[in-house]
């Protein structure tokens, strides 16, 4: 476009060297104003070089400005190197000239550096980043006004320069007159000249331009869809084609704006709804004054207000006093902390609703700068799940009370029961001993056996009793397990020969230890063989296998019996279970597996059950492996079997008994005269003891726990710090068979510890002892 601009101009250009011409033809007589016309045309048209150069950087920057199509810069970057060359020689010409026409050219020059300096390629290429700007607009009627504001100045250049000096225009006036007929018709064709080219502009440049522009004032009114119609001319063509490509772009961004709103629109639809419904309070408050600036439909309900009238509100007028400055407190806290705070329970007064228990979490939500802007809260309302808690609670100490009396009663009835049993089962060993007939000590033997039985269901009785109310110790300590089921088996062995059992226990490769208290291992061995033998058939077949399994060791007890069906054997190890009685009289509680589990449980170990009914069952006992530091572990052996224990000494001695209970007393008596030489005093009182203790000084002392004025504890202690009594034996005979007792008993200075019923061979044992050691 920028050449078919310059069309009327080289036109024109053209019919003045045509008229200059005719006029050199017609003027050869003023050969000496020749230098003077030539320095004035010279002058004409260097004004004219640089006045279209300047035209052409003003219509470049100004083409390129409307349509940032960078085809306008090509004659733009060959104006602006030209120019300042073009002027200066201008200024030189000038020079010689006239100061008038010095001045002009000067003006002209500095006039278009200032020009091509403010409209350089930083300045023109910004105009990019903001295509639909109006910066582009204006800078282009900037660049237009002082490029006009030039233009008078070529005039009057172009004037002061096509004026000659006064003799030779007089000497030119004959040739001037002689060409007067070609300038008018040079004037003729310019007029016409212009009159095209103003045509050509106005239809061919200024109207697409127009249109560019209502088309883009369209746009920014809000008409997306206005688009240019092609021009004939190829760069306005190619304007419009930019600015339709432009208008699609951005017609597409607004689409594609249009749906990502309704997409925000419909995610913040869907938070709402899911903030609005779920069952926790959440609010918002400003970080400055904590006012309510947001809050969920459950924050209503509980504060039974619509939240127009919270939302702007803060504690102090929501809430009462008390509640107001704790929520306050946590609030702040919790903006100065900037972490969470994590509140378990918060007691708050409501008015419909009254006190309620919330468990809070509260939240700084900070700006980019890391400044609390909001505090987000979020609450639970855990009153019915404190009120159930409560209530469990309570009916948890219930129920431990119950236990504890339980556990009580039974202790009680287990000491209760151990007293006439002591006697029942003294005075039979004492018939036993007695050297009775066959038919005699037939009675003897059941009067024995049944009371060890009721024993045994006394000694089970009291040992689930103490598990469930957390008393039971447990001494683990590396146990042999060769040798501990070694004893097992021979303990075992004659139970299992009188109904003919088969008793096999398979040796193991090595020996090995496993961490357990030995007495409660060898109890729960003892009752895992004792029932294998109890359920076995006639004839059958119990064995007993030490295995390996990594780092633990399995010891696995299988019959033969009868076997257990699949739906009873999750009873195995219930209370009161008693499977498999139904096929015989097998005596028992019921509680032994119980027991049994609940001790390997206690030691850190496991017992399951395998069973095929007719064909038998496995009970296997997992335990950690030990190393054995220790050494073997002591396995007291009974003293059941030694029925003949006689007195070293042959000396007289004096046995004081502090027991309240007249059949106990009378039975130590009695067990004692086999001991000829032993005296026995008795004191039915705790200080009564101390006191013949002090003036008797007996051998031994046999003393019971459980006496009507003092316990047996404080006359031991009595005892002990005495010098008088201080080195006296002390035998404790007690139905308290716990070991913590014994430990508590022996740490106050007892010698030995038996308990009740005694065992006739043991106490004579323990009295036997502590004489010859005396």
């Amino acid at each position: 476009m920028a050449v078919r601009l310059l069309v009327p101009g080289l036109a024109l250009a053209l019919l003045l060297l045509a008229v200059f011409f005719a006029q050199r033809d017609a003027t050869t007589t003023l050969s000496a104003n020749v230098r003077a016309q030539a320095r004035a045309e010279q002058e004409v048209a260097g004004a004219y070089r640089s006045e279209t150069l300047l035209l052409d950087l003003e219509t470049g920057v100004r083409g390129f400005l409307l349509t940032h199509n960078r085809v306008f810069l090509q004659p733009w970057h060959s104006a602006r190197k030209a120019f300042p060359v073009s002027s200066s020689v201008l200024v030189d010409l000038e020079a010689r000239g006239g100061s008038v026409a010095l001045g002009l050219a000067r003006k002209i020059r500095r006039g278009g550096e200032s020009y091509i300096n403010d409209f350089a390629a930083p300045k023109i290429f910004a105009a990019e980043a903001d295509p639909a700007g109006a910066a582009s607009l204006a800078s282009a009627l900037e660049g237009k006004r002082r490029v006009d504001a030039l233009r008078p100045l070529f005039t009057e250049l172009i004037k002061l320069s096509q004026q000659p000096a006064a003799p030779a225009e007089r000497r030119a006036q004959a040739a001037a007159g002689r060409a007067s007929a070609y300038e008018l018709a040079g004037l003729a064709a310019a007029l016409v000249l212009i009159l095209l080219s103003a045509l050509y502009l106005r239809r061919g440049v200024l109207g697409p331009i127009l249109r560019v522009g209502k088309a883009a004032d369209a746009r920014a009114a809000g008409d997306l869809s206005v688009r240019v119609a092609p021009s004939s001319t190829l760069e306005l063509s190619r304007l419009a084609s930019s600015f339709n490509t432009m208008a699609g772009a951005v017609q597409d961004s607004h689409d594609r704006l249009q749906a990502q709103t309704v997409e925000l629109r419909r995610s913040e639809l869907f938070l709402e709804s899911v903030l609005e419904h779920v069952p926790a309070l959440l609010w918002v408050k400003d970080a400055r004054e904590l006012r309510f600036v947001r809050l969920n439909r459950a924050v209503e309900q509980m504060l039974g207000r619509p939240r127009a009238e919270v939302i702007g509100n803060n504690a102090h007028e929501l809430f009462a006093a008390d509640d107001a400055a704790r929520i306050t407190a946590q609030d702040r806290a919790t903006l100065a902390g900037g972490v969470p705070l994590e509140i378990p329970e918060d007691p708050l007064l409501t008015p419909d609703y009254g006190l309620l228990y919330m468990q809070t979490t509260k939240v700084p939500v900070m700006d980019e700068h890391g400044e609390a802007q909001y505090l987000l809260g979020i609450s639970t309302d855990i009153t019915e799940r404190q009120r159930s808690e409560r209530v469990v609670g309570e009916a948890r100490q219930e129920a431990e009370r119950a236990n504890r009396a339980k556990s009580e009663f039974l202790s009680r009835m287990s000491h209760e029961l151990r007293t006439p049993l002591n006697s029942i089962l003294g005075f039979g060993q004492l018939l036993e001993m007695d050297g009775l007939s066959d038919p005699q000590l037939e009675p003897v033997h059941y009067i024995l056996e049944s009371g060890r039985h009721l024993l045994g269901l006394i000694n089970e009785v009291l040992d689930i009793s103490r598990i469930e109310a957390g008393k039971l110790t447990i001494h683990p300590e590396p146990v042999p397990v060769r040798a501990l089921v070694g004893e097992v088996v021979a303990m075992l062995a004659p139970i299992a020969a009188g109904r003919t059992i088969a008793l096999e226990a398979v040796p193991m490769a090595a020996e090995c230890c496993v961490l357990a208290d030995p007495q409660r291992l060898k109890q729960v061995l003892l009752n895992l063989g004792s029932n294998a033998i109890k359920y076995n058939r006639e004839g059958g077949k119990v064995t007993i296998v030490c295995e390996t399994a990594g780092s633990r060791l399995r010891i696995v007890v299988r019959d033969t019996g009868h076997g257990i069906a699949a739906e009873r054997l999750c009873k195995a190890f219930e209370p009161f279970e008693r499977l498999g009685a139904e096929l015989g009289d097998v005596e028992g509680t019921g509680l032994g597996l119980t027991l049994a589990r609940q001790l390997m449980e206690g030691m850190g170990g496991t017992l399951t059950v395998q069973s095929v009914p007719e064909v038998g069952s496995t009970f296997t006992a997992e335990l950690e492996l030990a190393a054995a530091d220790g050494g073997l572990a002591t396995v007291e052996n009974s003293a059941d079997n030694d029925r003949h224990v006689e007195l070293v000494t042959g000396s007289a001695a004096q046995l004081l008994y502090v027991e309240d209970n007249a059949a106990n007393i009378k039975l130590v008596e009695h067990i004692l005269e086999r001991r000829p030489g032993i005296t026995v005093k008795a004191a039915g009182q705790g200080r009564l003891g101390v006191e013949l203790a002090r003036h008797h000084q007996p051998d031994v002392i046999v003393l019971d726990l459980d006496l009507p004025d003092i316990t047996g504890a404080q006359v031991l202690r009595e005892l002990r710090a005495d010098g008088l009594t201080d080195q006296i034996p002390v035998i404790i005979l007690t139905a308290d068979a716990s070991p913590e007792q014994q430990t508590r008993l022996h740490d106050l200075g007892a010698d030995a510890y038996l308990t009740k019923p005694v065992e006739v061979s043991s106490f004579l044992a323990a009295v036997d002892g502590l004489l010859v050691a005396a």
